[in-house]
């Protein structure tokens, strides 16, 4: 009988679901001050980066965080307009390779585990990035 109790109990533990966090990717990620610091972390460490920071050197890092923070913010969903070239213009003429934009994956995952940011909100940002890779590699 304990036995038949625990397992109805059990039962009405997993007939409801955990309730699901519908904030958007922005504010689970915390808002503009975590999105700032973790572009900040991500710029430093792009330019620091042998594989890629060649294509850094003539860079303002101070215009490319503002322009990197109003772009994360608007594909996580903060509301934020972001009034830079689209990726594509910006990225032509760099001849881009696979290779290079694995570099910048890489960063950007590593980024994000130093901040200790979440497994399910790193998996939407890397594909947030994953799905500009068309406008920005091989042009």
């Amino acid at each position: 009988m304990r036995s038949l109790a625990l397992a109805l109990a059990l039962a009405a533990c997993h007939s409801h679901p955990a309730p699901t966090d519908n904030r958007t990717l922005f504010e689970r990620l915390g808002g503009q001050p975590a999105i700032n610091a973790v572009v900040h972390e991500f710029v430093v460490t792009t330019k620091a980066d042998s594989r890629i920071s060649q294509f850094f050197l003539n860079t303002d890092p101070v215009k490319l965080e503002a322009a990197m923070d109003d772009h994360v913010c608007s594909i996580t969903g903060g509301g934020c307009t972001y009034k830079g070239k689209t990726m594509l213009a910006a990225h032509t003429g760099m001849k881009l390779s696979d290779a290079d934009f694995a570099a910048f994956m890489d960063d950007l995952q590593q980024v994000l585990a130093k901040v200790k940011v979440p497994a399910r909100e790193t998996k939407e940002v890397l594909d947030a990035f994953n799905g500009l890779k068309p406008e920005v590699v091989g042009h």
